[in-house]
Order: C-alpha cells, then structure tokens, then sequence
C-alpha cells in the first residue's frame, strides 16, 4: 500500500467523499529525445549529458586535484565514475578544466557549455551548480540563438549566490534551437566549473475543469489464455484533457506546438483534501504513445504506457557469459544496459537467493531479457506508483505494515469498526454482484520442467572466421560485427590471419553471441584481411526432465499437463523441482479470482492484500492480493479490481 496518511484513509472510506486528479506532462523530454546534444568548450573525465538528465541533486562529493581533497575529512569523498554504467548510477554534470583565480574568475577563453535542440519556446532559463560541494556560478550569460545563430535573447547575471538558480522569463522566446552559457567567476578560488543541469523542459500541469478523465490500467501479469508464468504487461494510462485550442496541431501560436509527441513523460495523481491541503498519491510514470483531439467535444486525448514499453523497443546487445550470478546482478546489468540509473528499478532481495550457474543472454529487447529472467526466477516484473521498474518474487508475503491494522472500507454495517489483518472492502463499497471465474484453462495438475545443464566444451578452439576478405581502407578503422556459429562464447579472442605490417586490431568489445572489432591501418594503401576469433563454448548437456503432480487435482479435474517452457537460465534439478512445485501449488485447482466494480482507493497497490466480505449476515470473507486494476476518475472515483485468492 502506498504510504498515505490515516486522514486520507478516512476521506476515502466516507459516505461523501471528493477525488481530486492532477496531470504533469514534460513536453520536452531531454531523456528521450535525440536532437538534444551538448557540447562544451573544455572538461577534464566528466560526463556533460547529465546536465539535460533533469537530475539536479549530486550524491557525493567527487574527488578532485584542486586542494579540495582532504582524506582527514569526517564528511568522505568518492571517486567519480569511470564507466558509463557507473555514471547512470551516480549524478556528475559537466566540469570544466581551468581552476578559478584568487577571486573566482576566469580567464579567456571561459568555461563555455550549448545545449542543442529541435525549434522550442524558452518559457524559464536554469543554471545549476554543485549541490554536494556547494559550488555555483556567480557570474555568468546564458544566450538563447534561433536559426542560423541569431541571438534572441540574453541574460546577464552577476552576484548570484544560489547553487539552483531559475529566472522566468517575462514573455516566451520563440524559435530557440540552441541554449550556451558562459561562466566568469565561480564561488570558489582555485576551483573549476561545475555545471549539474542547464536545459530546462516545458512542463505544464492539469488538474480541476482543465481535466475531463483519467483512467489507470495497471496489471502484474496478463491474462492470455495460459499460466501467469514470465509474463510481463506494461501499464497504461489515459487522459482526456479540455482542449481551448492549444493541442489543435494547426495552431501555431499554442506553446506546445510541434511539441505532441510520443515519449513525451506523463505522471498523473489522484488526491483528497486533508487539513487544508490537497494529499497525492502517484499512479506512476507513463511516456506517451499516442495524441488525438475531438474538434465537435473540444476535448483531446493522450495515451500513454509505462517504461516496461519503452525496454520492449531496445535491444540488449552487450550480454557475456557470468558463472555463478545471481538473478538480481542479472537484472541491475540488464537495467542499466537500457540505460536506466539505480532511482529507476527496485530489485527485491528475493533474487539475492537465486543463482544461475552459468547464465547469458543472446540479443533479445531489454523486456524479453527481463522476462526469461523472471520465468526462471519465479519472479514479477511491473511498473510500481513511482515509475520505478519493481522486481520480486511472485509469492505474497505479507510484512508487519502490510498486516494493518486497516479499517474496513466504508460501509454503514457495524464491522466497519473492527480492525482486519488487512485492508477491508466490504458490500456497501462495490457496485454489482461479485464475479469470480473459472479459468479452467490456467489449471495444471502435472507440471514438467526440463532443466538443461551447460559446462564449458573444453580447450579455446576458432568460434568465428571471417567468410570473406574484409578491407580496411588506408588510414582508417573498420569495426566488425562477428556472430558466433554456436554461442554462448566466453573469453574470446581476436586476431588476424596473417595481416600486413600496418593493419592490426585497436579494439575488441566481446559478448555472449558474438564481437565488435575495430580493425586498423595506418598504411598508406588498403589492405585485405581475414578476422579469426577463438574461445572456449559452452554447451548443453543432456536436459533433466522433473514431473510434479497432485493426485486429488487429477481425480477431480482430470490430467492436466503443462510444459514450463524452454529456457536456457534453468540448469540444475533443484531449480526444475522449485518452479514445478510452485506452479502447481498455484495452478492445480481452479483459479480463485474474484472481480468488483467498487468504489476504489489510489492507495492500493498491485501486490496489497485486501480482505473482501463477499456475505456479511454469514460473515463470509477471504483474502486476496491484487494483481489487476483498473482506476477511472471523472470527476469521481471508481475502480475494476481483479484478486488472487491467498487464503482457503
């Protein structure tokens, strides 16, 4: 459940109540967009895009040799990051590589920085320093160019003494496609530029008559005929807004002209009023998909889908063959291979306990990764409420918050009153009869495993062998795609069959499936070569097949047969016997759903624990955990919920 307060719980259990909804949509959005670039004047080993990442906050304070460095320090210094990878996990910005005088200032050539970008309006300017150092620009002039480098617009500033400076700009300046800012003095002597972030998007906010609708479709698993086993669905959102005319695509005078996009960031809220103020519940982070306008209801629509669509579109190239991994190192290198930072995913400690002997991955989009991974760890993989992608054992186990003590939800009936283990719904909160389906095709009362076992072929032999002369043009590098014949590859190595004097290899990337080498000639002519690859292979022995049945299920039901599907992560008999037992403890009797149209409450979540009273004169009550629903606010508040039986 989402950390709400017991007033919110309150205003949302009453007879008479007011839901209140809010959209922020980032029409500029420097994650995804591809025409914003950056570049700089000078640097020493920084990482100058992050300063359009919209992270303003630096974890650490980053070691440098400038005299700041002090190891005696109570407060204590890191090194920054070297890798890409590490930078996604840890905000630097750009530093720039001359150290300030006695005074802070620079001298020319100064500390420069441009950010450039697709045609936009200026709406706010933002410069922004050092937070864990405390450093700042003090002087500086940010100049926004139009096309062809004219200028339409300067700002001078001198004196500044705030580490997050803004300034609003009286009108918008329209047509700017590049941003620079040119630092003079800095808040500290002897010391070098810190820039953290400089382009600021366009964000507007909708909340009140400004919006018409929100619906929440958010779900753990997809229901397509089969067991709920690996399966992953991406949650969506969809909002009708009150068009006055600013989303018409003909209406160049709008702010957001040009600017309705896919991937354009979405987050939505649904609130109530407590003590005064407006308390929010996030529903999530979305990116959009898709923009339409109704002229005859002057209304306009985006739908958008959670990050688990964006990792279906990605590939995961860079994979190599790891011994002994856990499922959650698994799943961190996967994560931040599609570029996400460590804000963005929570892996449960669940996965600490699964280890894969030997595990790879061939490319595959980040979400197929994810889901062979979640397959062979019995593991869930979905969007939580705070955008972040959550990974965890599918199993509902219920903490010391989780269990209450949670009032029933509404209600005139006496057992309003009583405290529940936890979260309670009961008849005066859902609308029409209960439904609870028999999914007769998701019952399996024998399940088999087939676990594959791998182990390395032996001694290092040729993987790879260029079929053809590759010619390397004088005085250039070639990079080569190599794709192993029989993969999985480990420690491979590249070479060249007899090259001439000046062609040699400058660099080689290696990975599961194949290598990216980068061959070189500094001769004066062009030259012909063969690329030859040797490693060692890793391949599978002969599969293990492990049965789990349950005799009543099969009296009762029939044999029912399922097949877990290939999966080159499952190697080991215990592995095989943990997923056929815990797919038939789940699947071997009818599925104990149960369906309501009720009157909903933003703070559940997928995975909470709810209590429904399905008969109160009878007392009759079971507990489910919720694996599918569906939010919609017009103006009031009212939800589709879909439970998973937890209890007999």
């Amino acid at each position: 459940m989402y950390a709400v307060t017991q007033d919110f719980m309150e205003r949302m259990r009453a007879d008479k109540r007011r839901v209140d909804a809010k959209i922020t949509i980032d029409y500029t959005n420097p994650l995804i967009d591809q025409s914003i670039a950056v570049q700089v004047s000078e640097q020493v080993p920084s990482w100058p895009d992050q300063v359009v990442d919209g992270i303003t906050e630096v974890p650490y304070r980053w070691a440098s040799l400038d005299g700041s460095w002090v190891l005696e320090d109570s407060i204590p210094w890191r090194l920054m990051p070297e890798t890409e990878q590490e930078a996604l996990l840890y905000q630097v910005g750009w530093w720039g590589e001359q150290l300030a005088g006695s005074d802070g200032s620079f001298a020319p050539p100064y500390p420069s920085l441009a950010v450039t970008h697709v045609v936009r309006a200026a709406h706010t300017l933002r410069l922004v320093g050092d937070s864990a150092r405390g450093e700042y620009a003090v002087d500086f002039t940010i100049d926004l160019y139009g096309e062809g480098d004219v200028l339409l617009h300067r700002e001078i500033v001198t004196g500044n003494t705030q580490i997050e400076w803004s300034k609003e700009l009286p009108e918008p300046v329209q047509g700017v496609v590049k941003q620079t800012v040119t630092i003079t003095r800095w808040s500290h002597p002897g010391r070098q530029a810190k820039v953290v972030e400089f382009f600021t998007s366009i964000q507007q906010t909708y909340e009140g008559e400004q919006l018409v609708s929100v619906r929440l479709l958010e779900e753990r698993e997809t229901s397509n005929g089969s067991l709920p086993v690996g399966n992953i669905s991406a949650n969506e959102l969809t909002v009708r807004l009150v068009n006055d005319g600013r989303f018409d695509p003909d209406n160049e005078a709008s702010p957001v002209h040009g600017l309705l996009l896919p991937n354009r960031r979405v987050r939505a809220w649904l609130g109530a009023e407590v003590n005064g103020d407006i308390e929010w519940v996030p529903l999530g982070v979305f990116w959009s998909v898709e923009w339409g306008t109704e002229s005859d209801v002057l209304e306009a629509t985006v739908r958008a889908l959670d990050r688990l669509e964006h990792l279906r579109k990605s590939i995961y190239r860079t994979s190599v063959v790891q011994q002994n991994v856990t499922a959650a190192v698994l799943a961190q290198a996967i994560l931040l291979d599609a570029g996400l930072a460590s804000a963005d995913w929570v892996i449960e400690d669940e996965l600490n306990d699964v280890v894969f002997p030997w595990a790879w991955f061939e490319p595959v989009s980040h979400r197929e990764a994810l889901r062979l991974l979640a397959e062979a760890a019995m593991a869930v993989v979905y969007c939580d409420r705070d955008g972040r992608v959550r990974i965890g054992a599918s199993a509902v186990v219920l903490s010391d918050e989780e269990t209450g003590p949670w009032y029933l939800q509404g209600g005139s009936f006496p057992a309003e009153t009583t405290v529940q283990p936890v979260f309670g719904i009961g008849p005066d909160d859902y609308f029409a009869p209960l439904r609870a389906p028999a999914r007769q095709d998701q019952v399996a009362n024998e399940v088999v495993v087939t676990a594959r076992p791998v182990s390395p072929a032996g001694s290092p032999e040729e993987v790879y062998r260029s079929s053809s002369p590759i010619t390397v043009p004088a005085g250039q590098i070639v990079t080569v795609t190599a794709q192993y014949q029989e993969p999985p590859v480990m420690d491979a190595t590249a070479s060249l069959d007899a090259p001439p004097a000046d062609v040699s290899i400058s660099d080689a990337r290696y990975y599961a499936w194949g290598a990216e080498v980068d061959i070189q000639n500094t001769g004066g002519s062009d030259a012909d070569v063969t690329l030859v690859i040797t490693g060692t292979r890793l391949v599978a022995r002969a599969g293990e097949r492990v049965v789990a049945s349950d005799e009543n299920s099969q009296a009762l039901n029939g044999r029912l047969a399922y097949e877990f599907p290939e999966n080159h992560l499952v190697q080991t008999h215990s592995q095989a016997v943990t997923i056929a037992q815990a797919i038939l403890a789940s699947a071997k009797d009818l599925r104990r759903d149960i369906e309501l149209e009720w009157r909903g409450n933003p703070a559940l979540e997928l995975g909470d624990p709810v209590t429904i009273i399905t008969d109160m004169v009878r007392d009759r009550r079971s507990e489910y955990v919720i694996v599918r629903q569906e939010l919609d606010w017009a103006g009031y508040l009212r939800a589709h919920m879909t439970g998973r039986r937890v209890t007999s």
